[in-house]
């Protein structure tokens, strides 16, 4: 994956509507089209999608410190981020009124996650903006979503309205939940109601259009969309490894420091199996000895025939994951973000792979790139020089220095998360 200076370094300058030269000029006339095709959802009055012309604001008196999260169900980075805001609120005598989801979530999330918290529960319609195992769907899929969610959506105003007028909230915090936001649009809380947006989506607009690839462009135009609608309900909070302005601290439990690397072990975690079954495919190849690597995926890696696998293939558990993690020496992983927040935390580098076809991930290898250069190195896919210097990897002052900064960072979330979501 080259860097932005790389690209930058093979720029010519010329391009009459401002692009650094003809080869990316074509880029914002790309971005501009998800855009324009997202238009009605996001404008201010959306009148053609909704049939609200005007905001009906709701009516309810704010019970003191009591609040309201609401999430976005796909994958589970949405929800870590709501819990550890709960407990840190929890902790400062605040109270639960209630929790919104939608229907990416899974019923075991609810089962086993929301429903022992005992609070009402609401679950509305998702947006399709990204497959779990594919990436991000086509603007086309979105659209269709937008329109069959927010047709849902509207009949399901009266028993929104009820929820929050019983909530009582002084507080909604919502993490990336797009048609809560739509409602929350045309139905603002009453004066004294905080509503505060917080999500990692927020910190890819730091990305500049020309300097991404064409899916990149896409889904950056798309979640983009996304984030001009939720920006409409109140202040917009990223997560960012580095202090950045409306930027809150990674949400992690800091992991213990590495002591050693005498004894080296690889973990490994992909969203999609293609990516683990050529990692197995190289280390079966060539021969890399006195490394364990284990490798977690949905569904443990098929041995192929006439051989054993080259590593130890695991089902996806979290303890299991654990345990191993707080023994590792490295990470080989697809892109999300609190992995690798958590492995630089530990001290270990870091081989990431987007998976192909997810330009959120895509995005996310670029701001990590830059984020911690001697720690982490994002690659489109894996060689075996990638592998080699993951488990050869010394830490050096850099390295060091990365890993110290995020970690002071990342212990600043109770206090900086009660300054900006509460105000206090």
């Amino acid at each position: 994956m080259q860097t932005s200076a790389k690209l930058n370094e093979e720029k010519a300058p010329g391009c009459a509507d401002g692009c650094k030269s003809v080869i990316t000029c074509w880029k914002p006339c790309l971005y501009s089209q998800p855009q324009i095709a997202l238009a009605p959802l996001v404008k201010t009055q959306a009148a053609c999608v909704t049939g609200v012309k005007e905001p009906q604001p709701l009516a309810y008196a704010p019970g003191t410190g009591r609040f309201v999260i609401g999430f976005c169900g796909s994958g589970t980075g949405h929800l870590t981020q709501s819990l550890a805001v709960l407990r840190m609120l929890q902790a400062r005598g605040m109270t639960l009124a209630g929790i919104v989801f939608d229907t990416d979530a899974t019923q075991k999330m609810v089962q086993e996650t929301l429903e022992p918290l005992g609070v009402p529960l609401l679950q509305l319609p998702a947006i399709k903006l990204v497959d779990p195992k594919k990436g991000m769907v086509p603007t086309v899929v979105t659209l269709h979503s937008v329109v069959t969610g927010v047709g849902k959506l509207r009949g399901m105003y009266p028993q929104l309205v009820s929820f929050f007028v019983d909530a009582k909230a002084e507080y909604i915090f919502n993490f990336w939940h797009t048609t809560l936001a739509f409602f929350l649009r045309s139905h603002p809380p009453p004066p004294g109601v905080r509503i505060s947006n917080v999500a990692p989506q927020f910190a890819l607009s730091s990305l500049d259009v020309r300097d991404l690839g064409f899916w990149e462009i896409v889904g950056k135009s798309t979640i983009d969309a996304m984030a001009a609608l939720i920006a409409q309900t109140g202040p917009c909070l990223s997560l960012s490894a580095r202090p950045q302005p409306n930027s809150l601290p990674p949400i992690l439990e800091v992991p213990a420091a590495v002591t050693s690397f005498s004894s080296r072990l690889i973990l490994c975690y992909f969203l999609a199996q293609p990516d683990a079954v050529r990692l197995e495919r190289l280390l079966a190849q060539f021969s890399i000895s006195g490394v364990e690597i284990h490798c977690f995926t949905t569904a443990p890696l098929t041995p192929p025939a006439g051989r054993p696998l080259a590593l130890e293939s695991h089902a996806k558990q979290r303890a299991l994951f654990k345990h191993y993690f707080d023994r590792c020496t490295g990470i080989i992983c697809s892109t999300g973000n609190e992995t690798i927040w958590e492995a630089v935390c530990r001290g270990v580098p870091v081989l990431t792979v987007p998976t192909s076809g997810h330009p959120e991930q895509m995005m996310n290898a670029r701001i990590h790139g830059r984020a911690f250069p001697a720690s982490v190195r994002a690659v489109s896919r894996v060689r075996i020089e990638d592998v080699r210097w993951l488990v050869d990897f010394k830490p050096s002052e850099e390295s060091i220095a990365e890993s110290s900064a995020l970690r002071e960072r990342a212990t600043t979330f109770d206090a900086e998360g009660a300054r900006l979501l509460c105000g206090a």
